[in-house]
């Protein structure tokens, strides 16, 4: 994927979009562009599409030729005038053409941390007997990615998001356009598909590990604990930790299987609010995000107590989410 870092490169260097909130007179096009409900056929009302650059040098040709035909009655002159605004409205008629009708829908992004960048999914969907080309996505006046789709089937768009803050992210509207196949008009959409996403806090780097393996001294071996003796396989049920899965047993069998192990119970542990020591509020969530993550590496059983909220002890990748999440939406 191919990301132009310049945001005078791309869309806006080419066709400068105004402000919607700061002009009432586009408020038709903001009325048209959602939020909508995870999904959306481009109709014809809500494509736009409006001469490039080239297309108003082009323009400015085509009439200057007209003129000098009607000027000097040159009848060469009016055939190829007209010659070249049948090509001028087949562009303007293909460039619209090659947006119109396709299907938008959200795709779930991977919660991410911190200071790391979301990639924001969307799927194209081309239900049409024609091939669409050169379908190109920015956000924020940056070009991220150009794409075809071909006729009767779908094809993933991404735009980029860098996460600065922990938080329920919602990246808002985006751009969809095409200048294809002549370069002379570039057909656009802007459009929020009510996406979001969830930044974990960044985790305190200066915690190397978290979490020992406490054994219970005298406790004897105990089933579905400790990853010391292999016990056998059962079937993958959610939640179990992934580390775990035996991917040549499911290989051979076509479902997945989890390895069940026989060792000392490791001891619960609760990442406490009350008990970590912290400079500010921010702080202590970094901090006990890097237990979670150290308590889940190594298998712990581990519980969370916020102010306002308090998750039983688990383990597996369903209750190391469910953790992290639990941070990042803290409000204290």
């Amino acid at each position: 994927m191919t990301v132009k870092k310049n945001s005078v490169d791309g869309f806006r260097k080419k066709f400068s979009l105004p402000d919607f909130n700061k002009k009432p007179f586009f408020n038709f096009i903001k009325k048209r562009s959602g939020p909508y409900d995870g999904s959306v056929t481009l109709t014809k009302d809500r494509v736009y599409i409006v001469p490039t650059k080239a297309g108003l040098v082009f323009s400015v040709l085509v009439l200057t030729m007209l003129l000098g035909s009607v000027n000097y009655e040159r009848s060469l002159g009016y055939v190829l005038t007209f010659l070249l605004v049948g090509i001028g409205n087949i562009s303007l008629l293909a460039t619209w053409r090659n947006l119109a009708g396709l299907r938008l829908k959200r795709i779930n992004s991977a919660a991410v941390f911190a200071g790391e960048t979301i990639l924001f999914n969307v799927q194209l969907e081309n239900p049409q007997l024609i091939q669409r080309y050169s379908l190109a996505i920015s956000y924020q006046g940056v070009e991220y990615e150009v794409v075809d789709c071909a006729a009767n089937s779908s094809r993933l768009i991404q735009f980029q998001y860098d996460a600065v803050k922990r938080g329920l992210i919602k990246p808002g509207s985006f751009r969809l356009y095409t200048e294809f196949p002549t370069g002379l008009f570039i057909a656009w959409t802007w459009l929020d598909l009510n996406m979001s996403n969830i930044v974990y806090p960044c985790p305190d780097k200066d915690i190397i590990s978290a979490f020992s393996q406490n054994v219970k001294e005298g406790e004897e071996d105990l089933p579905g604990y400790g990853v010391d003796n292999f016990s056998h396989l059962r079937k993958y049920q959610s939640g179990d930790n992934i580390k775990h899965i035996s991917w040549k047993a499911s290989a051979k069998n076509d479902e997945l299987f989890t390895k069940e192990f026989n060792g000392a119970r490791l001891e619960t542990l609760w990442i406490n609010w009350f008990e970590i020591k912290a400079n500010n509020e921010e702080h202590r969530l970094s901090i006990m995000a890097a237990y979670i993550i150290n308590a889940e590496k190594n298998n712990q059983v581990y519980g969370l107590k916020l102010p306002d909220k308090k998750i039983l002890p688990a383990s597996g990748n369903q209750h190391y989410h469910k953790c992290l999440t639990a941070l990042a939406l803290y409000s204290g």
